[in-house]
């Protein structure tokens, strides 16, 4: 038996092992490269859910901050600082849309750097200048409304900031917009100084807190409109009263501080406004406001500067304006502008319908006392623009001792006048209204006087335009209605027929009250006058103030059986052709018509009454004559037909004792 050879078995299983060897090293280092592989996956994968948990973080941080923030620099300031801080990017700063240039960012001074000594050139150069829509990388976020990313600032060729960041070491930059709704209001942009890849994922983060910090602008701008409304005229965006009293506080407080120069208001109202409203209609009426308001701002824009007043410019309302003038030496400087205004407004002004011209009259008041307040300075400007328009339309008056003294007694009659009802100041006097054919009294005119702190008679003259400013008007005028109606009532009881009639005059304010049919309906039944004995009087004006008003209720009085009078007819503003459209029983001669139909040098006169008369007939209206004082007056009415007439011949104003005795003779 021969010997076996394990030579080529030793080189088979070294060769078998050697290959088993080579195959577990190849699986071991693929299985190695796997475990990597899937190790990078999951540090990927960590890193980028780290990445997204910072981002929500930071969104949510920011919008957190915008929910609170009242301003908008403030939470600027906080975004910028957390997304340096959040992602390490070396510097941020922020521009706004420029008001005045909608094409134009300017710098919000809102900015954050790592290294603020290091970044200073490329710092001062951000803050420096501003970018319009397409230069740089702001511009470029403007123009476009996308966010934009610059992997290389070396290799941008529209980057104005390139020399100053290669200088300090900035290499990558990105910027996205600051939304308000559709409108791209502000850009952000950032700084790093690696160059960095462009990153979706961070871009989509800063397009959410774009739109965050885009709230915080709408919000402001929504507050700040609302404040500017809340201060502001809304028809000509001029200050109003409010805004306006502020100014004069203020002008007055610089005043007391440097105890020196002049602060003066102008109250400034239009003549004839109404007129305008009701003949061309309110829209009219308001590009008329609107265009003064303009040629105002013009005619004060036009001051020379030097030694010439600071001013504001506000409209209180209606047909008013008032300037506050301020920081100014010489007083006659107040009045030189006063005449300029007035000539500013003296242009024809073109309206839909026609052309028509605009005067004013202005009131000046000057802070001469120590003390004085924003509303003293206006009441004192607002007297004196009485006493402008008392001299005629288009004058200037300064509130000096004069009127002072008017003002303080016109004060201490309101004053006296709010306690004349409840103290039973008030008295009525009758004077008779007589039949001209028949010489007997056929009713009276109630006139009211008022017995002032019981002892000194004081006219009506003297004390109703105050009781029509205050509004006293209405219940003064209802103790009147109501006293003489009971006074011809009583009459009518106590004597035989024919029946005496009354006529009460009604001011403005209280015949265009609402419900004033209602309250004279309630007079006729508690007193029991018979409602056709009852002539209630009012003036032309009253009849034009609101003629859709005046008419209505004139219809309504018809309706109860009470009459109506046009007093002092002929000296009013009404034309003719309108009078057929108001329900009017009778008219009240003037008696500036009647003094002079005895004067043989005056021939308009007769003429005058005689029209009346003629037109009166033709429109079926009762006529009384006013103001006869002579015997010649009396038979040239009676020959030319006029029917009633009142006056001094007749009777003077009576007591309701001497009218009940005079009707008793008549009787």
């Amino acid at each position: 038996m021969g010997v076996l050879n394990a030579e080529p078995f030793r080189a088979a299983l070294a060769d078998s092992a050697a290959q088993a060897i080579a195959r577990l090293e190849r699986r071991l280092e693929r299985e190695r490269a796997a475990r990597l592989e899937a190790e990078a996956i999951a540090e990927a994968g960590l890193r980028r859910a780290f990445l997204a948990q910072q981002r929500i973080e930071l969104l949510e941080r920011v919008a957190a901050k915008a929910n609170e923030a009242t301003d908008t620099a403030d939470a600027l300031r906080f975004a910028v600082r957390a997304i340096c801080t959040a992602t390490g990017w070396a510097f941020g700063n922020v521009y706004l849309l420029d008001p005045a240039a909608r094409d134009q960012l300017i710098p919000a001074h809102a900015w954050h750097a790592d290294d603020p000594h290091g970044l200073a050139p490329f710092i001062e150069a951000s803050l420096g200048r501003g970018f319009a829509a397409g230069e740089g990388l702001p511009g470029r976020v403007l123009a476009s409304g996308a966010p934009a990313w610059l992997p290389e600032l070396a290799a941008d060729t529209n980057f104005p900031r390139r020399a100053v960041a290669e200088a300090v070491g900035l290499a990558s930059a990105f910027a996205f917009p600051i939304r308000v709704q559709d409108e791209v209001s502000g850009v952000l942009e950032f700084f790093a100084r690696a160059v960095l890849a462009e990153d979706e994922a961070m871009l989509a983060a800063m397009a959410q807190i774009g739109t965050q910090l885009g709230r915080v602008i709408e919000r402001e701008r929504f507050a700040a409109k609302l404040l500017h409304d809340a201060l502001h005229d809304p028809l000509t965006g001029l200050p109003n009263r409010a805004l306006f009293n502020d100014r004069v506080t203020l002008a007055l407080d610089r005043r007391a501080r440097r105890g020196a120069g002049e602060v003066a208001v102008l109250f400034l109202d239009l003549d004839g406004f109404k007129l305008v409203n009701d003949s061309f209609g309110h829209q009219a009426g308001d590009a008329l406001l609107q265009a003064i308001a303009a040629r105002l701002r013009q005619a004060l824009d036009a001051l020379p500067g030097d030694g010439w007043p600071a001013w504001t410019l506000a409209r209180l309302g209606g047909d008013e304006f008032t300037i506050v003038l301020d920081d100014f030496d010489a007083p006659a400087r107040a009045t030189e502008v006063a005449e300029q205004l007035l000539a500013a407004l003296a242009g024809p002004y073109r309206l839909t319908g026609g052309e028509v011209h605009a005067n004013a009259s202005i009131g000046v008041a000057f802070a001469q006392t120590p003390g004085v307040t924003a509303v003293d300075l206006l009441r004192k400007a607002d007297t004196a623009l009485y006493e402008a328009k008392a001299r005629g339309r288009g004058q200037v008056a300064l509130f000096d001792k004069a009127l002072r003294k008017r003002a303080l007694a016109r004060l201490q009659t309101e004053n006296d006048l709010r306690q004349a009802l409840a103290r039973d100041e008030f008295r009525l006097l009758y004077q008779p209204i007589v039949d001209m054919k028949t010489n007997r009294v056929s009713g009276f005119e109630a006139l009211l006087r008022w017995r002032r702190g019981g002892g000194e008679v004081v006219g009506p003259g003297q004390f109703i335009g105050v009781a029509e400013e205050t509004g006293m008007i209405v219940a003064i005028g209802n103790w009147v209605l109501r006293e003489a109606c009971a006074a011809a009532a009583g009459w009518n009881r106590a004597f035989a027929a024919p029946p005496i009639s009354i006529s009460i005059n009604v001011a403005p304010r209280q015949f265009l009250l609402p419900g004033f049919a209602e309250i004279v309906h309630a007079v006729l039944r508690d007193t029991g006058i018979a409602p056709g004995l009852v002539t209630l009087e009012i003036t032309e004006s009253t009849a034009i103030a609101s003629p859709d008003r005046a008419i209505e209720t004139m219809r309504a009085l018809r309706g109860l059986g009470v009459k109506i009078s046009l007093d002092d007819f002929g000296t009013g503003y009404s034309s003719l052709g309108h009078l057929h459209r108001y329900p009017f029983s009778s008219l009240k001669l003037d008696r500036s018509f009647v003094q002079d139909l005895c004067d043989p040098r005056e021939r308009v006169a007769p003429g005058i009454v005689r029209a009346v008369l003629d037109l009166a007939q033709t429109m079926k209206l009762t006529v009384v004559a006013e103001g006869i004082e002579t015997s010649c007056q009396r038979r040239q009415l009676r020959e030319m037909g006029c029917q009633f007439a009142q006056g001094f011949l007749f009777a003077q104003p009576l007591s309701l004792e001497a009218a009940s005795a005079l009707i008793a003779r008549h009787r």
